[in-house]
């Protein structure tokens, strides 16, 4: 059966487990290359009134604010109307954090829900209740309080720190690292999504919603705290590295730090990849899934387990999707028989290689995988 036949059909199979898991977060990379010995970190301190803060988020829009990055963790009306009692009573807020790019845009890297907050409230979205000491504003909202109380909100000076280029891209996000480990903490999925929106968060959107990827994976992956877009993240950055997109831009060559490689390519994609590259690139990745699914079945990611199901593995994912980039359109039978003998038996071999666990960020282990690949496509002339 076709994959698109089986798209409406296949469950979701939430007791399998993603090595996603384990493998974010876990693994630092190669400690021998050194990402920033003298890198240049630039930090302004400003002060902004509220009203200032409305006329660059919402009229100049110089400042970005990402409604969906903290979906799982919107505040409540009740907290929003006691940031709005505090501005009130000329209580100081915390400072905030904010990225400025070369063009002067900023965005917002601590404190959304607090300036998110501010603005529901100047355009009117919710109304202020369960206030304990200001008890006499409950029910009212912004164009409801007296001019005096208007203007208190509206002047009331927020403070930010803004780091500015040329800080590098890995200092930037360390830097959203240690102001974001209160309350729950950020992986490091969530904070590239923070930090790199554009069109790469699109294109990973949008892959990861794809039918083919969903079937090919056995829909196994799970999309909490964006497991999803890393194992797709990783796999098409690897895909466009091997493939020799980038063999004349020496600053995406892989040096065996996977945090630094991501956020170099992300920000590559979103300010610098003809549009043709990221169009073609989707739709690879796509009908790789596709060729996955026809060849192997939902198990094609996954290591043999004698009987029990193990997970979707991530660096067998990134190699195999760049092993079925070379396919062809059209698959011989016989051919096909070939190719899935030489997966099957690679397979056996990377569960039993060391490459596989451990440290597989590192460049050693990388070009293993892809070295092996490499041999596959040469032998049987993909």
């Amino acid at each position: 059966m076709d994959i698109k036949d089986e798209a409406s059909i296949i469950n979701s199979d939430e007791n399998v487990v993603s090595d996603v898991e384990q493998a974010d977060l876990s693994i630092n990379g190669d400690d021998s290359y050194t990402i920033y010995p003298n890198a240049e970190v630039r930090v302004e301190k400003a002060q902004y009134s509220i009203m200032h803060l409305h006329t660059l988020c919402l009229k100049r829009k110089e400042l970005i604010i990402d409604p969906d990055f903290q979906r799982h963790d919107v505040w409540k009306q009740r907290q929003k109307s006691e940031l709005i009692e505090s501005i009130l009573m000329g209580i100081p807020i915390p400072l905030m954090y904010l990225f400025e790019d070369k063009n002067g845009k900023k965005q917002v890297v601590d404190g959304r829900q607090r300036i998110s907050a501010i603005l529901d409230f100047l355009e009117g979205k919710f109304k202020l209740n369960n206030l304990r000491i200001l008890k006499q504003f409950n029910g009212c909202c912004f164009a409801d309080l007296d001019l005096k109380q208007q203007g208190v909100i509206e002047d009331f000076q927020l403070l930010f720190y803004i780091i500015q280029p040329p800080t590098p891209e890995r200092v930037k996000y360390d830097i959203f690292d240690r102001v974001n480990r209160g309350g729950t903490p950020l992986n490091k999925q969530e904070m590239r999504n923070a930090l790199y929106r554009g069109r790469c968060t699109r294109m990973l959107d949008k892959l990861c919603c794809s039918p083919e990827f969903l079937i090919a994976t056995g829909r196994s992956i799970n999309k909490e705290r964006m497991k999803d877009q890393y194992v797709v993240l990783r796999a098409i950055a690897f895909l466009m590295l091997h493939r020799g997109e980038f063999k004349d831009i020496p600053a995406l060559q892989y040096r065996g730090d996977i945090d630094d490689f991501l956020a170099r390519f992300m920000v590559y994609v979103n300010d610098n990849a003809p549009e043709k590259l990221i169009v073609d690139y989707e739709n690879l990745f796509i009908r790789c899934m596709q060729i996955s699914y026809d060849l192997l079945g939902e198990n094609g990611f996954r290591f043999s387990g004698n009987g029990i199901r193990r997970p979707i593995n991530m660096p067998l994912f990134e190699a195999l999707s760049y092993l079925f980039s070379f396919v062809p359109e059209k698959i011989d039978y016989t051919w096909a028989s070939r190719l899935i003998l030489d997966i099957e038996s690679v397979k056996e071999e990377f569960d039993d290689s060391r490459y596989f666990s451990g440290n597989i960020d590192s460049t050693t282990s990388v070009s293993f995988r892809f070295d092996r690949m490499d041999k596959i496509i040469n032998r049987i002339q993909l």
